[in-house]
Parts: C-alpha cells; sequence; structure tokens
C-alpha cells in the first residue's frame, strides 16, 4: 500500500507543510494556464466578424430578410415586362344649345306653341258627323307669329292599335296660309267637320264607312302632336241619346 505518512529526521508538521505548499503552488499553476487558455480563446473569438447577412439586428429586433439581389443564392423574382396601357379615350361631351332668345314678333318656334283637339261629343252614333276643334295656344311669355292656316293645321282620326283612318287635308287639301300673331297665353281655334267616313292621302275611292267602336282624336301642327283624345262611336239603336230623345243617323254625304 501506498504510504503517505512522512518520514524523515524533521518533525511531522514540517512534512504537511512542504506538501501543502507544494500542492498550492501546482493549483495557482493550473490557474494561471487555465486563465491564459481562456484569455486567448476569447480573444480568437471576438475577431471573427460577422457578415452583412448575419449581423443582429439593433435592440434585440429581428433583422430583416436580404432583399432580392444582395444575396447572391437568393435569385429576383422575374417581372413580366409592363404592358403599354391604351391612352384614355376623352369622353365626348355634348354640346349644350341655350334655347333661342325670342324677341316680340319672331316665329314662334314649337317649344312656344301648344296644340289640342277638342271633340264635341264624347259619344257618338255611327252615322254622326262630329265637329272637331283645334286648339293653338301660345304658351311663351313673347308674343310672336306663326302659320296656322288650313294647309298645315290638321286633325287626324286613328284606331286604338294606331291605324290612320282619316284627315281633314285628305280630301279637301287647302293652300290657305293664316299668319297669326300671338299674344302670350292668346288661342286660336279651328273647327272640322268629320263626316264619319275613312280616307287617305289624295283622297283614294272608294271612301268606307266607319263602324262603331272607340276611336282617338290628334290634332298636329307641323312637328307639333296633341295628346290623343278618345270618344267612341256606336249603333244608333243601341245607345240612346243623353237628352232621351229619339235618335236618328244623319247619313254623311258621299265623297
Amino acid at each position: 500500500m501506498l504510504d503517505l505518512e512522512p518520514q524523515g529526521p524533521l518533525p511531522t508538521q514540517i512534512y504537511w507543510r512542504r506538501r501543502a505548499l507544494a500542492l498550492g503552488v501546482a493549483v495557482l499553476v493550473i490557474g494561471i494556464i487555465a486563465a491564459v487558455i481562456a484569455v486567448v480563446v476569447s480573444n480568437s473569438t471576438s475577431n471573427e466578424q460577422p457578415t452583412a447577412n448575419e449581423a443582429p439586428a439593433p435592440n434585440g429586433e429581428v433583422a430583416p430578410p436580404p432583399l432580392p439581389g444582395q444575396d447572391p443564392e437568393v435569385k429576383s423574382p422575374i417581372q413580366p415586362p409592363a404592358q403599354q396601357a391604351p391612352p384614355p379615350t376623352p369622353t365626348p361631351t355634348a354640346a349644350v344649345v341655350p334655347p333661342p332668345i325670342l324677341k316680340e314678333g319672331d316665329d314662334c318656334p314649337d317649344s312656344t306653341l301648344a296644340v289640342k283637339g277638342i271633340t264635341n261629343e264624347p259619344q257618338y252614333v255611327v252615322g254622326d258627323q262630329p265637329k272637331f276643334t283645334m286648339v293653338v295656344t301660345n304658351i311663351g311669355l313673347v308674343a310672336c307669329k306663326r302659320d296656322v292656316g288650313a294647309a298645315v293645321l290638321a286633325a287626324y282620326v286613328y284606331s286604338l292599335d294606331n291605324q290612320r283612318l282619316w284627315s281633314n287635308l285628305d280630301c279637301a287639301p287647302s293652300n290657305e296660309t293664316l299668319i297669326k300673331t300671338f299674344q302670350p297665353g292668346e288661342q286660336v281655334t279651328t273647327e272640322v267637320t268629320w263626316t264619319g267616313m275613312s280616307s287617305a292621302p289624295n283622297c283614294p275611292l272608294p271612301r268606307q264607312p266607319i263602324g262603331a267602336g272607340t276611336y282617338n282624336l290628334v290634332v298636329q301642327l307641323g312637328n307639333l302632336r296633341s295628346a290623343t283624345v278618345p270618344f267612341t262611336l256606336a249603333d244608333g239603336a243601341v245607345v240612346p241619346p243623353a237628352d232621351g230623345t229619339p235618335h236618328l243617323p244623319v247619313p254623311g254625304p258621299v265623297g
């Protein structure tokens, strides 16, 4: 067995002190060597600089990923070529035409006139000769003039399916000219009589009598047309007159 007890002529305490001193020196040397090695390793680590992509972000923030083109290992996405946008098409704007300034005594434009038709009865008996009144009114604010003669003012009868049946200008055309000066609000009335027969432009023959039914009266002056005015033709034996007296049909003139 290993004998650790000190041997020699000196007292035992001296040998133990020498051993303790030697052990302390050995521990100190080992500590110095370990410290030198730690310093060398620390210096070598601090000399290694991080790359640009590995540099820590300040304040503990996560560094953003490298932009395309900074890192050769990261490929930039392929951008499609920009298409040439067509030039914007200018939006056409309709020119606003102000209404004409009307002076007193000028010709009346259509916008200053109104036409309407009036029947003397709402209901007739087949064979009657209805009387129609054509009314032209100046609805403008200035006095003006317009031709309202028989050559341009016309009454029409239409069926409910808009079939033209008669006009006062078909069989009695006229070249009459009547230049009328209208004061604001003034009306001109013209009366025509319908024989109850059909007609067409140039009055072709034969003309046929119009039977019982509901029809529309329309008055026209140039391009101005009135609203439709409905009226009826009825058989004399079915519908008595409003006054209760016997009603005898009056035959219309031939032609």
